[in-house]
């Protein structure tokens, strides 16, 4: 179970970055309560997912098993995919 929280932990901070952006959107529409709450989910969900990169990054250089570089890898990318898909969603909800 551990090995799959740490290959999706950045797919699963994205998700509750979508979840938390449209239940937040579908609560308070466009008041700047809106836009402070999508602010600071986006930082949240935003620092986890690059706290995560950052690891699989550390953790891959000195990986000696093939199977733990792979994982290092693929925790790496996912991280790095959320990032963008956590800025892609967050930064259009803060700005209208």
């Amino acid at each position: 179970m551990r090995a799959w929280s740490y290959l999706l932990g950045g797919l699963l901070a994205w998700t509750v970055h979508f979840f938390g952006s449209y239940i937040i959107a579908s609560i308070f529409l466009t008041s700047p309560t809106s836009r402070i709450l999508s602010g600071l989910v986006t930082a949240l969900c935003l620092a986890a997912a690059v706290l995560l990169a950052v690891t699989a990054w550390r953790n891959r250089a000195s990986a000696t098993d093939p199977v733990r570089h792979w994982m290092d890898w693929t925790a790496f990318l996912a991280a790095a995919i959320a990032c963008v898909g956590i800025l892609w969603q967050g930064l259009p909800a803060i700005l209208i």
